[in-house]
C-alpha cells in the first residue's frame, strides 16, 4: 500500500514538472504580445524577411515579430556567457579562479554574466531599434528622440531578463534546460508561417506545386530526423572499476558520455556569435553602398560561402570546447578519486583526467562534423531553394527541436528510474 501510494506521489510530481513547463510557455507566448510602446509594428512587417533580422527572431521565442517585450529573448544571455566561458579559459586568471573555487566561484561568474549581459542587451537593443528604423526609412520608432531610444531599448533589456528568469524556472521546477526550451518553442511557433512560406516558393507563378521538391524536402527532413535521434541516444561508455565493495564481486560499472556530448550547445552559440556583428553593422545602415561594409556582411552572413564557413568553424569550436566546460575532466578525475573509483589500466589523478580529455577529443572530431552536416548542407540547400527559408528548413532548427525533446525524455527516464516509477508512459509513447 505505501508503494503504490509513492508511485502515486511520484507520478504526480512528474505531471508538475511537465504542466509547470507548458504553464511558463504560455505565459511567455502571453508576453509576446505586449508591444512596446513608441513604435511602428507595421514598420516591422516590412522587413520580415531581412537576415539578420530572422536570426535574431529565432532566440526571441517569437517575441521579435511585433517587437514585443521579449523581444530581444535570450540572445544578450547566450552571448555573455560564451564570453564568460572563454574568459576564465585561461584569459583572465580572476575568472579563472573564481571557476576553481566551486558553488561561491560560480555565484560570482553567475554575478558577472549577468551584468555583462545587462551591457550587451543594451547595446544590442540600441542597434535593432537604430537599425530597423533606418531600413524602414525612419518610420519605425513614433518620436525619434533619444530619450525614446533609451526607453525602448531599456524596456528591451529587462524584457530580456524575463525571459531568462522564466528559463530558469523551467530548469529548476520543469523539464529541461528552460533557455532551450524557450529557443525550440519560438522555433515551433514559426513553423506554420515557414511552412507556407516553402508552400509558395515552390509554386509556380500559375499556382501549381512542385510535388517533386515537396517530396525531396520530406525525405530529407525525415533522414534528419532520423539521423539525429540516432546521434541525440548514442553514447560512449568508459568502464569502471571501484577498490571497495561491501561483497568481493565485481559489477560492470560504467561512466557514459554521449556521443554528442554538448548536445545542441554549439549551433546556439554559433548562431549567437553571428548574430553580434550583424547588430553592430544595424548601425550603418547608411553606409551599405561601402565595401567595408559589404565585405563585414559577407564575412558574417548565413548568405554568403563565407559566412556559412565561418558558422562551420563556429559550431567544430564551441564543440571541443563547451565538451570540456561540460565534463571537466580534472573535476571528474578528483571526484573518481574520492570514491575510489578509477578506469582499468589509467592511473588515477593526473593520467585519469588526460585519457578523459583524450576521449573528449576523440568524440569532438565526429560530433562537430555532423553538427556541420546537420546545420550546414541544409542551409545551402534552404538558400538555394529560397532565401527566406534559411532558418525554417535548416537542421540547426531541426536539431534545437529534437535536442531539446530527447533531452526532456531523458530527464523524465531519470525521475521514473530515480523515484521507482517506470509505468509513467507507455513503451509507444516513451522517450528513447
Amino acid at each position: 500500500m505505501k508503494e503504490k501510494m509513492l508511485k502515486k506521489e511520484n507520478r504526480k510530481n512528474i505531471w508538475q514538472r511537465v504542466g509547470i513547463t507548458i504553464g511558463i510557455l504560455f505565459f511567455y507566448d502571453l508576453l509576446t504580445y505586449v508591444t512596446i510602446p513608441g513604435i511602428d509594428a507595421n514598420a516591422l512587417v516590412k522587413l520580415k524577411n531581412n537576415p539578420t533580422l530572422t536570426m535574431m527572431s529565432t532566440f526571441s521565442g517569437g517575441g521579435f515579430q511585433n517587437l514585443s517585450l521579449l523581444s530581444l529573448g535570450v540572445s544578450a544571455f547566450i552571448s555573455a556567457q560564451i564570453i564568460t566561458q572563454l574568459l576564465q579559459s585561461g584569459v583572465v586568471p580572476k575568472l579563472t579562479e573564481w571557476g576553481k573555487q566551486g558553488q561561491v566561484g560560480r555565484e560570482k561568474l553567475t554575478q558577472f554574466t549577468r551584468i555583462l549581459t545587462i551591457i550587451l542587451g543594451f547595446t544590442q537593443a540600441v542597434g535593432v531599434i537604430a537599425g530597423i528604423n533606418e531600413l524602414s526609412q525612419y518610420g519605425f520608432i513614433v518620436n525619434d528622440s533619444w530619450w525614446n531610444y533609451f526607453v525602448i531599448a531599456l524596456l528591451m533589456t529587462a524584457g530580456g531578463f524575463i525571459a531568462i528568469w522564466l528559463g530558469d524556472q523551467i530548469t529548476q521546477y520543469g523539464l529541461g534546460n528552460g533557455i532551450s526550451i524557450i529557443i525550440a518553442a519560438g522555433i515551433i511557433k514559426r513553423l506554420p508561417s515557414l511552412t507556407n512560406q516553402f508552400m509558395l516558393s515552390v509554386s509556380t507563378t500559375f499556382g501549381e506545386v512542385k510535388w517533386d521538391l515537396v517530396i525531396l524536402t520530406v525525405v530529407i527532413i525525415l533522414a534528419l530526423t532520423t539521423l539525429i535521434v540516432w546521434f541525440n541516444c548514442s553514447e560512449y561508455r568508459i568502464q569502471i572499476q571501484y577498490t571497495r565493495r561491501e561483497n568481493k564481486t565485481t559489477a560492470d560499472s560504467y561512466l557514459p558520455l554521449k556521443l554528442l556530448v554538448p548536445g545542441v550547445v554549439p549551433v546556439i552559440f554559433a548562431s549567437s556569435i553571428l548574430t553580434i556583428p550583424q547588430t553592430i553593422l544595424l548601425f550603418f545602415q547608411n553606409k551599405q553602398d561601402s565595401s567595408v561594409y559589404r565585405m563585414v556582411n559577407d564575412i558574417f552572413s548565413l548568405n554568403s560561402t563565407i559566412g556559412t564557413t565561418l558558422y562551420a568553424l563556429l559550431i567544430v569550436l564551441f564543440t571541443y570546447l563547451y565538451s570540456l566546460v561540460q565534463i571537466e575532466p580534472d573535476k571528474l578525475a578528483v571526484n573518481l578519486g574520492k570514491q575510489d573509483a578509477y578506469i582499468p589500466e589509467v592511473i588515477p589523478g593526473d593520467p585519469t583526467a588526460l585519457y578523459i580529455k583524450n576521449i573528449l577529443f576523440d568524440l569532438g572530431l565526429p560530433g562537430s562534423m555532423f553538427l556541420v552536416f546537420i546545420s550546414v548542407i541544409p542551409l545551402i540547400a534552404a538558400n538555394t531553394i529560397s532565401s527566406s527559408l534559411q532558418i525554417g528548413l535548416s537542421g540547426s532548427s531541426l536539431l534545437i527541436i529534437i535536442g531539446v525533446l530527447t533531452d526532456m525524455g531523458r530527464q523524465i527516464k531519470g525521475l521514473k528510474l530515480r523515484h521507482g516509477y517506470s509505468n509513467f508512459m507507455s513503451k509507444e509513447f516513451a522517450f528513447n
